[in-house]
């Protein structure tokens, strides 16, 4: 019996020991397969800052490397005279280099043309400022001279004298001490004297005679630079 037992229980070992293994197999046979979740090929998700953060304009206006020449010294051009006038003259200036017509009245701004005083030119007066005058037109016998309306200094401008009353050829002249008929006389100079100027009040005119001022009637002006007036 003991024999037989041994026999039974070598075999139930081995049986045994089969059925492990068989289990064994049977269990890494039936175990579902387990992959990782990682992905090899996956990056962090990155924030587009453009979208994110707002675009900011640049509003600094752009430099401008082109520079011309200072204008701080040069006053701008005048159109607007202090008094209105209505008179003509002519140049009596005798500067080789001609008259400067000026952007203003005052030498402080730049001449933009310039008048011969080589030949006989009349002026027409439209406006003064001090002692300077508002021409708009300039003429010779030939042509216009003046290509715009500018400053010339006054005393450069002259008219000669005739005489209002036309029935003495040899009366004087009359200067008055304001620009009104009706105002004090303060001399009586040579008809056919040539005078300089000093200012303007419509189309009266200020002259400086060889020995006094005085303002000088519309009908006592010629401002003709080649003839007598009446």
């Amino acid at each position: 019996m003991a024999g037989i037992w041994g026999k039974i229980g070598r075999s139930g070992s081995a049986i045994a020991i089969s059925c492990l293994l068989l289990t064994s197999a049977c269990q890494s046979s039936t175990e579902p397969e387990t992959t990782s979740s990682t992905d090899d090929t996956a990056e962090e998700p990155t924030t587009d800052s453009s979208a994110s953060s707002p675009t900011t304009l640049d509003t600094t206006p752009e430099s401008n490397d082109e520079t011309g020449p200072s204008d701080a010294d040069t006053p701008p051009v005048a159109t607007t005279p202090a008094q209105s006038c209505s008179a003509s003259a002519f140049i009596v200036d005798t500067d080789p280099a001609g008259l400067n017509v000026r952007g203003g009245p005052s030498s402080d701004y730049a001449a933009q043309d310039t008048l011969s005083t080589a030949e006989p030119i009349q002026v027409s007066i439209v406006g003064a400022t001090g002692d300077w005058f508002l021409i708009n037109e300039a003429w010779s016998p030939e042509q216009q001279e003046l290509q715009q309306p500018g400053w010339v200094y006054a005393p450069l401008l002259g008219v000669s004298t005739t005489s209002l009353n036309i029935n003495n050829p040899e009366a004087p002249t009359t200067l008055y001490a304001e620009p009104d008929g009706s105002a004090a006389v303060v001399a009586e100079i040579p008809k056919y004297s040539e005078v300089t100027l000093l200012s303007c009040s419509g189309n009266w005119l200020q002259v400086q005679a060889p020995d006094t001022t005085g303002w000088l009637a519309v009908g006592e002006q010629c401002s003709n630079p080649v003839s007598t007036c009446p």
